[in-house]
């Protein structure tokens, strides 16, 4: 599975999307959704860590992480090195 491909799911996952919802890399995550808020954040985080088998630190995440499934992607990517 690639970056992308997990982002989107995490993200359905937290959100409660369908499938036929359309997450492009440019959807906007923040401010794109209402009910993506700072316990979404929180969940995404964790679910990552548990899916990955990572540890996140609060110096490695900022508000750009979190702007586009691009992003979060991008985020996603490095941490599975």
């Amino acid at each position: 599975m690639t970056a992308l491909e997990l982002t989107r799911n995490l993200v359905r996952s937290c959100l409660n999307l369908n499938d036929a919802e359309p997450l492009s890399e440019d959807t906007y995550l923040v401010g794109g959704f209402p009910e993506f808020d700072s316990l979404t954040i929180a969940t995404l985080i964790e679910q990552i860590e548990e899916t990955l088998g990572c540890e996140i630190d609060d110096d490695e995440i900022d508000g750009q992480t979190f702007e586009t499934i691009g992003s979060l992607s991008n985020f996603v990517a490095m941490k599975m090195q």
